[in-house]
């Protein structure tokens, strides 16, 4: 297929999948890379999600690229075109002439050291390049200018990746000359990232409350943290894969606040603190252990806990991970395996600001509002449908209180 000619122009795209993961039709539009979209997704990197008419209406990264979301958006940009086969075709092929060369020259100390090293990921490939390209003749016994012309009449050679040498590999020169760059850029980013098998979430901060810049006009706005999401959940979804909003204008106010409060729901992050609110109110007059969400005095709203039949669990912030899990998602967005303060403060400023949550005395409980619309307009929605994770978050809980819970 016909490759762009210049990776420096799909930056953008790089830095939107580094940090959301998924690509909506609207936003490829926006950015610019549609062409880009499509190498990728040839590339077997990113995955189209098409609506009932077959149309495409977004894009996220495949299982084995979505651990993308833990690296920065270099690094994202290198491996996506790393993958794109044309491309990893040449880079193969620069791999192989300077291998050749180094065992004519006898470096076989070096040999060693790199494919047990760098090209450690690549061998498989490398050693099937070989095999098609030696025939009955070994490379190496071929004369040097052989060697050079049958490299060159490679169809891989014939393509202009000049630009893409310059961003991937951070040179541009002739292919023989590049074997060091590749070596060093593209062997090691060809370890294989962890395969998610389940949906995933990433955890990013949300603009939802007026501490972290919440307005009503940038809300109404296309953008990332309010765009319909399929695979890779992130936000607070008031706006489609086209860009278009959800809801209809009139009442602006009032029916803004109700759909980003039935929003937020859908991102598995704030639905496992929900649920965690909903459980508290449920446990007085069920069969559950008491659970509290209780935010010390001498500390800050990021460092609430969980307490269980008045037992401390530990912070909410450690426990997110394995909540998220618990609804069949692999988390983003933590740091050693548990949510910064600054994303858990303004997840817990977002809730409070729509009045999901509410601060009573060293407690965090369910709005007034909230709760009552749990036996009304969100039954079927939130409250029986949550009921079967409150089950299993409660029991989590419960092992853990029992485990290593304080008194």
């Amino acid at each position: 297929m016909s490759l762009p000619a210049r990776p420096s122009d799909a930056v953008p795209l790089f830095e939107h999948l580094a940090h959301w993961g998924e690509v909506s039709a609207y936003e490829a539009e926006h950015l610019g890379a549609g062409p880009w979209v499509s190498v990728f997704e040839n590339a077997g990197a990113l995955k189209a999600v098409d609506d009932e008419h077959d149309r495409p209406v977004a894009w996220h990264l495949t299982p084995p690229f979505v651990h993308l979301l833990e690296c920065d958006a270099q690094q994202v940009g290198r491996r996506l075109c790393f993958a794109v086969p044309e491309y990893r075709a040449y880079l193969l092929s620069i791999l192989v002439e300077g291998l050749v060369d180094a065992g004519r020259a006898g470096m076989t100390v070096e040999l060693e050291e790199w494919t047990k090293g760098e090209l450690a990921p690549l061998l498989a490939e490398l050693n099937a390049v070989l095999a098609q390209l030696e025939g009955g003749n070994r490379l190496v016994d071929l004369a040097s200018a052989e060697l050079e012309s049958r490299m060159a009449d490679l169809p891989e050679r014939s393509r202009p990746f000049a630009a893409w040498d310059s961003y991937a590999l951070g040179h541009s020169a002739r292919p023989k000359a590049l074997f060091e760059f590749a070596l060093r850029r593209f062997g090691p980013a060809c370890v294989a990232l962890p395969v998610a098998v389940e949906s995933a979430a990433v955890l990013r901060p949300l603009p939802l409350n007026r501490e972290d810049g919440f307005g009503l006009g940038s809300a109404l706005i296309p953008q990332p943290w309010n765009t319909q999401r399929f695979s890779v959940l992130s936000g607070a979804p008031i706006v489609d894969a086209r860009g278009q909003r959800t809801f209809d204008e009139d009442a602006l106010n009032e029916v803004l606040f109700e759909h980003l409060r039935d929003a937020v729901v859908e991102h598995p992050f704030y639905a496992a603190v929900i649920h965690l609110g909903i459980c508290a109110w449920r446990s007085p007059a069920s069969t559950m252990p008491t659970v509290e969400l209780y935010v010390p005095a001498s500390g800050g709203l990021h460092d609430v806990s969980v307490l269980v039949g008045s037992r401390g669990v530990g912070r909410v912030a450690e426990l997110l991970g394995d909540l998220v899990r618990a609804q069949g998602y692999a988390p983003f967005g933590l740091v050693d395996g548990r949510v910064s303060d600054e994303l858990m403060g303004n997840l817990l400023r977002n809730l409070l600001e729509l009045r999901i949550l509410r601060r009573q005395d060293e407690l965090l409980v369910l709005g007034d509002d909230y709760q009552s619309s749990l036996m009304a307009a969100r039954l079927r929605t939130v409250f029986r449908p949550g009921k079967e994770l409150q089950k299993r978050i409660v029991e989590e809980l419960a092992l853990r209180a029992s485990e290593g819970g304080a008194a």
